[in-house]
């Protein structure tokens, strides 16, 4: 999950759009449509934007930047790391 919070704006922004490597995110995409969830909490002085990306594979590593209108965008770079899962059998 990518969080970011916008402070000081005098109103709320009036979009908030996620990318990821450079390339909007497109929440219709089919494969990602079940996948990918924004959720954008306005406020006054403050709005507050998470990505989600339910069951990430090492795909959706890379950048990912929040940009909304009239602010700076902000970035953080996420490692996906896929681990066998082990299984012990019992009798």
């Amino acid at each position: 999950m990518a969080n970011d919070s916008i402070l000081g704006s005098p109103a709320p922004p009036q979009y908030v759009m996620w990318y990821h490597n450079d390339r909007m995110i497109n929440y219709e995409d089919s494969e990602e449509n079940n996948r990918v969830q924004v959720m954008t909490e306005p406020g006054g002085e403050k709005t507050h934007s998470r990505l989600l990306i339910n069951e990430a594979t090492s795909n959706h590593s890379g950048n990912y930047t929040c940009r909304a209108s009239n602010t700076e965008p902000d970035s953080v770079h996420v490692f996906v790391s896929t681990a066998k899962k082990r299984y012990k059998e019992e009798f």
